[in-house]
């Protein structure tokens, strides 16, 4: 029987594949084009609402988030046998205006400016079930990119 605690390893799990290097978009790191979509758009701070998903008349980078995580929590829901009217909300946020001196960037070996990423799930109680991942991340630039491959 599915137990509304179970909500905060489905925000662990949304929030560990957001950071993770698989998370990619036309073949490139997600976290890397974001931090480059916030910066030519002067924003720190990217929200990215779950539930219920946005339909955006064209694809791009910011649909391609939204959609493929509302339906990764949809799966997450059917795969503990959690009704979906358990979930009230849920978003992602990555913030990367971080102070720099929390211990968990310290012990990160990428390379980059650090941002946090945090995963909130709201059930129809109105608990709260959250995750936060600390991480770094250069501005992505295509040609950067591929001259890594190349070597």
């Amino acid at each position: 029987m599915a137990r509304r605690i179970e909500l905060r390893g489905i925000a662990n799990a949304l929030n560990e594949s957001f950071v993770s290097r698989n998370n990619d978009f036309k073949g490139y790191w997600t976290i890397g084009q974001l931090k480059l979509f916030a910066i030519n758009n002067n924003l720190t701070t990217m929200d990215f609402f779950l539930t219920p998903p946005k339909s955006v008349p064209h694809f791009n980078l910011i649909h391609y988030v939204e959609l493929h995580y509302a339906a990764m929590l949809g799966h997450l829901l059917r795969k503990q046998q959690i009704p979906d009217v358990w979930v009230r909300e849920a978003s992602i946020t990555l913030d990367f205006n971080v102070n720099v001196k929390h211990e968990q960037l310290n012990k990160c070996s990428t390379s980059g400016g650090p941002f946090q990423c945090c995963c909130q799930i709201i059930d129809d109680t109105g608990r709260g079930y959250s995750s936060v991942v600390y991480g770094r991340s250069q501005v992505h630039s295509s040609v950067k990119e591929l001259k890594r491959l190349e070597n």
